[in-house]
């Protein structure tokens, strides 16, 4: 989460001016650590880990390069687009189905 609002921070500093790769590492890097600390979680109460993790993790690395040519504001609303992705992929996969029980690994 400290990353997530230390990029939230850059942007709200200079939205519209150019973004450094230190900046573009911070603003997606926190999308990614939360994706990635949510798959961990996940395999460790239900012994697997959807597709939309590693699948979000990517699509945050495919539009990196592109985020050097953007303005904050712009890698920023990339990385909203991706999680909202996630979280719509998430809502297909479990809609109309109970709740999951917990299935730890062995």
């Amino acid at each position: 989460m400290v990353t997530t609002a230390a990029g939230f921070d850059l942007v709200l500093l200079e939205p519209a001016g150019h973004t450094p790769p230190a900046w573009l590492a911070v603003i997606l890097g926190g999308p990614a650590l939360f994706l990635v600390g949510r798959g961990a979680f996940e395999y460790e109460v239900f012994s697997r880990v959807s597709t939309s993790r590693p699948g979000g993790v990517l699509a945050l690395l495919t539009i990196a390069p592109a985020g050097l040519f953007l303005a904050p504001v712009y890698v920023c609303a990339g990385a909203m687009l991706v999680l909202g992705g996630v979280a719509c992929a998430d809502y297909r996969r479990s809609r109309g189905r109970p709740p999951e029980e917990p299935v730890p690994p062995h």
